[in-house]
């Protein structure tokens, strides 16, 4: 069975699992998305015994949500980690946090030094980072998460950006005593909110893995895919309906929340590896110049994405599409490796 977010990364991202039935032009439109795919069933999660500070999503003010956000995460100590933990955690845990209504679903394993953070597509669960997760345990301590409105997580009740988003994350991790030094790793739009997770955790991020991430102008750029009459033009812009907080699960506010990682300028020297599938699809009778157009902006943003540090390296990965943490596992977890300490 496929998700619609499955759907989403079979397109332009050149996808090589093949789905067990014919795809309409309008479903087929989604995969310029892009976003994780789902796996097996989901697994049972355990709600938190304890009563923690709910983790909830971010509300409409972008600039009063952030500020309220980050005056509430856990105080940390000068090395970054949340006071409340003692030790570092080396137990598994699969629970649910939260009060009900507002619950975030977080699965950690492995233990060692560092914690390595996996962040998720658009509109999806953690399921695509199964063989990612079980290799990095063998080395790390290793978390996946589920925003609101995904996977077994409560459904999203308040407008989202990639800050607000980072920050909730930053606090479930807290709340469950979970600290640093991060490795994040993102994957398609949740590679925009892995570098903003960086960007606003800059001291207790020691590497950043872009997986296929989503440039900040790609919202931009498939959105000015001009009504020519054919089918494939009308598929593709159909997709902005889903751009708006009520067309999407996670009430995540496209626009706004590209354009505010768009204005980070820096990470300084922190280590980060771009990773990206080498081949694109596009639906078909897409005119030529739109996909000569898109398939450079596409580039384009994986070198801007590269740009935000001193210390920036491509992965091009071939026989992959979208997804490369499914189809080349290995590829994600030699990068997170090398900037393991």
């Amino acid at each position: 069975m496929h998700t619609i977010s499955d759907t989403i990364a079979l397109l332009w991202t050149g996808a090589t699992r093949p789905l067990s039935h014919a795809l309409s032009a309008a479903v087929l439109a989604l995969a310029l998305l892009g976003a994780t795919a789902c796996g097996g069933s989901t697994q049972a999660v355990t709600p938190a015994t304890s009563s923690p500070p709910a983790a909830t999503s971010a509300a409409t003010s972008v600039a009063t949500s952030v500020g309220d956000r980050l005056s509430s995460v856990p105080e940390t100590t000068s090395t970054g980690v949340a006071t409340a933990a003692t030790r570092r955690p080396t137990a598994p845990i699969d629970v649910l946090i939260g009060e009900p209504g507002e619950r975030m679903h977080l699965r950690c394993a492995g233990q060692g030094a560092n914690t390595v953070l996996l962040i998720s597509g658009f509109g999806t669960g953690a399921e695509g980072w199964s063989a990612v997760e079980s290799a990095v345990a063998e080395r790390a301590r290793v978390c996946s998460y589920e925003r609101p409105g995904t996977g077994t997580s409560d459904p999203a009740t308040t407008t989202a950006t990639f800050a607000s988003q980072a920050i909730d994350l930053y606090t479930l991790l807290g709340t469950a005593g979970e600290p640093g030094p991060y490795v994040v790793v993102g994957q398609s739009f949740g590679g925009a909110e892995a570098v903003t997770f960086s960007s606003l955790f800059i001291d207790e991020v020691i590497g950043l893995v872009l997986v296929d991430a989503s440039p900040a102008t790609w919202p931009t750029e498939l959105c000015a895919v001009p009504d020519d009459g054919t089918t494939a033009a009308s598929t593709v812009r159909a997709l902005c309906t889903m751009f708006v907080p009520s067309g999407n699960s996670e009430h995540l506010d496209v626009a706004t929340a590209f354009d505010e990682v768009a204005r980070i300028a820096s990470l300084g020297s922190l280590p980060m590896a771009v990773i990206t599938a080498t081949r694109r699809e596009v639906p078909d009778g897409l005119a030529e110049t739109e996909v000569a157009r898109l398939d450079a902006a596409w580039n384009q943003g994986q070198q801007a994405w590269m740009a935000l540090t001193s210390q920036a390296h491509l992965v091009s990965v071939d026989a992959t599409g979208h997804h490369i943490e499914i189809d080349q596992p290995g590829v994600v977890i030699d990068q997170i490796d090398h900037l393991l300490p």
